[in-house]
């Protein structure tokens, strides 16, 4: 019948210790039962039904969630209120493991003018010949896709690095991406995250960088040398040592790059040792103030131990990349077109090769994300007009002299003003990817 005595039920569920996650559909709230057309199910749903039934083995099975599931809905929460076990349920609901995030999350916002994906960087350095980059590498294919805001995590594996990797960005209007602002963006300045977490799959042997390259060599009028200027002063004063720069060569040797030794440039860093769980991905990381000031002004570039599992992630104010440009800097909004032309970004960490000289064949790549910006609507292509490249081109040749070609220089080590102001440039635009390049003004998270 629809009508069960109460029993005298257990006082208690161990569901926290059971393993079990909160499926998705779970909602609960009040008494976990409120709003719920079928309570069995509900409850079924949860995964907690041998729990619960094993709790109630000194009644009869049929007072409990069979006999449960035999009543109609109404009738079912009448006898699930008769158990005396509402609040129980409640009480073992709220104590339940979120969901992962994939099972309860609304799908990713859309950024239609942006494009990601990993880079295939063996295959990249495998192609033969010299010049351009692009022209190079014309041929091959991206090794997958990487979805910007991605609920979960998603894998990529290289020669020096496997793991898991997410690009997080600013929505523009909150209700476009609720899920992300709430666990990440309110109450924080940043509109860039990137979080990463694996292992080395060697010890590397030199220094490991973190940095943004472009797929171009720059062109540099005399416009950008004042504002190049400036940028730099800024960036000399507020990074830490081993700062490494270049806006290209003729050759196509160097990419253009600014990067910093990623021990000390990423905002957050966990080292997991065997046997211990890592932290959870698409929250700020959790890496104490201490053991972060330590990290930041201690004198190690970092020991990699390929048995522990490394979580960590760096995030900007400084750059919209759906606008593809700079903004809340001391000056009005920079467009990146005006320094990187067309070129792509690459999101980069790498290892220097002894003698390598950050060229682009001989890195040792951990993670390369390459982001491609298609402005949206009107006649659309990503491509600059003929006259405004023409223009580039020709402010270009016109200024060389002042602006000379050396290619690269290490940041405060008092390079000629022509090198200083070339590099500026190219931090300007490019090293706005890392959080650390600006001074932040958000609390540190």
């Amino acid at each position: 019948g629809a009508t069960l005595p109460p029993p005298s039920c257990p006082s208690h569920l161990d569901i926290a210790s059971s393993g079990l996650k909160r499926p998705a559909m779970a909602q609960p709230s009040g008494s976990g039962l409120d709003g719920q057309d079928d309570p069995a199910a509900w409850i079924r749903g949860l995964g907690i039904e041998a729990l619960l039934l094993e709790a109630l083995t000194s009644h009869d099975r049929e007072c409990g969630l069979a006999g449960i599931a035999k009543a109609g809905p109404s009738a079912a929460r009448e006898a699930v209120a008769a158990l005396g076990i509402a609040d129980l349920i409640a009480k073992a609901v709220d104590a339940l493991p979120p969901a992962p995030l994939a099972e309860t999350a609304s799908p990713p916002p859309l950024f239609p003018t942006l494009s990601c994906s990993f880079s295939d960087v063996a295959s990249e350095q495998a192609t033969a010949g010299g010049g351009p980059f692009r022209d190079v590498t014309r041929g091959v294919a991206a090794r997958a896709p990487l979805t910007i805001n991605a609920r979960s995590a998603e894998s990529f594996e290289t020669e020096l690095f496997v793991g898991r990797c997410l690009l997080l960005l600013r929505p523009a209007r909150r209700e476009e991406d609720v899920f992300y602002s709430e666990r990440l963006f309110d109450g924080r300045s940043r509109g860039l995250e990137m979080q990463v977490q694996g292992r080395f799959k060697r010890r590397p042997s030199g220094t490991v960088y973190l940095g943004g390259e472009v797929t171009e060599r720059m062109q540099l009028g005399l416009v950008t040398r004042g504002l190049s200027k400036l940028i730099l002063q800024l960036l000399v004063k507020f990074n830490p040592p081993g700062m490494h720069y270049s806006f290209g060569d003729r050759e196509g040797r160097m990419l253009p790059h600014i990067v910093l030794p990623l021990w000390r440039a990423v905002d957050r860093l966990v080292a997991s040792p065997p046997g211990t769980a890592p932290p959870e991905l698409g929250v700020p990381l959790d890496e104490s103030e201490a053991a972060r000031s330590a990290r930041k002004g201690g004198a190690s570039l970092g020991e990699w131990d390929p048995s522990f599992t490394y979580s960590f992630s760096f995030n900007t104010g400084y750059i919209d990349l759906p606008h593809w440009k700079l903004h809340r800097l001391p000056m009005r909004d920079v467009y990146l077109s005006s320094f990187w032309s067309d070129s792509d970004l690459r999101l980069v960490v790498y290892e220097d090769a002894p003698g390598g000289g950050h060229a682009w064949r001989a890195n040792r790549y951990a993670l390369c994300v390459r982001i491609t910006h298609s402005p949206a609507g009107g006649g659309g292509s990503r491509r600059q007009s003929s006259s405004r490249r023409l223009a580039a081109a020709a402010a270009a040749r016109a200024s060389e002299n002042d602006v000379g070609d050396e290619a690269d220089g290490e940041g405060g080590e008092g390079n000629s003003a022509a090198l200083a102001a070339s590099s500026a440039a190219l931090a300007a635009a490019g090293a706005a990817t890392l959080g650390v390049t600006l001074p932040h003004a958000e609390p540190a998270s």
